[in-house]
């Protein structure tokens, strides 16, 4: 057993964790930032490094003070609401949204490239027979995860990358950047759209893979912790310096490109590449695609056999759920991408108040095992939720016509920072400080 990591399994595995979070969210969304942006491209870079980045950072923190898995953290707070509130959020990460949506925006971008078209479904079903088959490749062995992610597809995404950003940087579409296309402060703007990301859940689920990677390396239990924060801070430190990249990619467009997000990449690397351009978008997307599919699959996998195994060992087991994740991912798949981000989106949204709450709690709390903090902090997950759960309500009222949005959508209103969909935040420090204040009286 050794206490430490070797240098180039620390890379390795950083650049693992970096293209799980990577994904094809923030291969799209920091070129549409960096467009939008234009001349306030640093405040907005700082928002988004904030909210996008240090955020998630927090997941791992958080996991390495708490010293255990998202399930465990939660769980000490509420054991009932906590295994509810994770059962959901992995629910929702894995095979109705996240890893769906990855195969369906892998597809849509080869649609895209090559123009073709057809009224068959047996073009898509092939795609996504072969994407879930190697995708259970890489799931099949949890220990092997994180160096099959960091040896395999990490190089293929960083080259791609990398090119883009310096062809870009060498050889802008335009030699100006033009005004931000909105109004609102930079910096809180940036702050929003990285927040955005979820990317906090994502760390706090794929910290198990991490964790799984160290303990295979041979680290001993007490190092694994702080192994864990290495890594977490190679790769999430490799993510800061590609959004940085990206945005500048898209902001060197100079507005002359009026499209968005993946067309929006797919024409400025068109642009910059010629025709080679489609080739290069295709390889990136489903690179990027298939990594946070095969991050989201596993770590999902991991914590519903932590949820279930002691129902039945033989039946709930990781390399079953991964076989059941990968099978409704397909099936969720077939449907439009659109449709997958406007029913099952607000869910994930919903989800993610809560996970920062149980975050910050373990990150900055000294003792986090107190009792009077502990239950301070159930309350406060508990409240985050109730304030996600009345938003999601608006959503969907909306949605589908339902006719409760004015009710709910004037008690969201009421709320301070209702306008930036930051309503739990004040909310739920209220109701830890009032909790705590109040228990401390009776509970040393």
């Amino acid at each position: 057993m050794r206490k430490t990591l070797g240098l180039k399994e620390l890379l390795v595995m950083g650049g693992a964790l970096f293209s799980m979070h990577f994904g094809a969210a923030c291969m799209l969304f920091p070129v549409q930032w960096g467009k939008d942006a234009g001349s306030a491209l640093w405040p907005v870079f700082a928002g988004v490094l904030l909210s996008g980045v240090i955020l998630p950072y927090s997941g791992y923190l958080a996991l390495a003070r708490g010293d255990g898995t998202f399930l465990e953290l939660t769980r000490r707070l509420s054991p009932g609401f906590g295994t509810f509130f994770v059962a959901l959020t992995i629910f929702v990460i894995g095979p109705l949204y996240m890893v769906p949506r990855m195969s369906a925006a892998a597809w849509a971008g080869i649609v895209q490239i090559t123009g073709f078209e057809t009224d068959s479904m047996l073009p898509v079903i092939l795609f996504s027979v072969i994407y879930y088959l190697i995708t259970y490749w890489f799931v099949v062995n949890p220990g092997e995860v994180v160096n099959k992610i960091g040896k395999i597809l990490f190089p293929i995404l960083i080259v791609v990358v990398t090119a883009v950003i310096v062809k870009s940087l060498a050889s802008p579409i335009s030699d100006t950047w033009a005004a931000p296309s909105f109004d609102q402060d930079p910096v809180i703007y940036g702050f929003l759209e990285g927040y955005a990301t979820a990317d906090l859940q994502c760390a706090l689920l794929f910290g198990i893979i991490v964790i799984q990677g160290i303990r295979s390396a041979g680290i001993e239990e007490k190092d694994v912790n702080s192994s864990l924060i290495k890594v977490g801070f190679i790769g999430l430190g490799l993510l800061a310096v590609t959004i940085l990249g990206h945005m500048i990619a898209g902001a060197n467009t100079g507005g002359t490109i009026d499209l968005t997000l993946s067309a929006l990449y797919t024409e400025m690397v068109r642009v910059l590449w010629g025709n080679a351009g489609g080739i290069i978008f295709n390889v990136a997307l489903v690179t990027a695609a298939l990594t946070t599919a095969v991050g989201a699959v596993s770590s999902t996998s991991e914590i519903w056999e932590e949820i279930l195994s002691d129902k039945n060992p033989g039946f709930f087991t990781y390399r079953n759920f991964c076989i059941v994740s990968c099978v409704l991912s397909a099936i969720v798949s077939f449907a439009d991408l659109d449709t997958i981000v406007k029913v099952i989106g607000p869910v994930l949204d919903a989800c993610y108040p809560p996970a920062i709450v149980i975050a910050l709690y373990y990150c900055l709390c000294r003792r986090n095992g107190d009792a009077p903090g502990r239950v301070a902090a159930k309350w406060s997950v508990i409240g985050a939720f109730i304030i996600s759960a009345i938003q999601l309500i608006v959503r969907y009222s909306d949605m589908f016509g339902l006719g409760w949005d004015d009710f709910f959508t004037d008690l969201y209103n009421r709320l301070p920072l209702a306008g930036y969909s930051l309503a739990w935040l004040p909310v739920s420090i209220l109701i830890y400080v009032i909790v705590k204040v109040k228990l401390k009286k009776f509970i040393p």
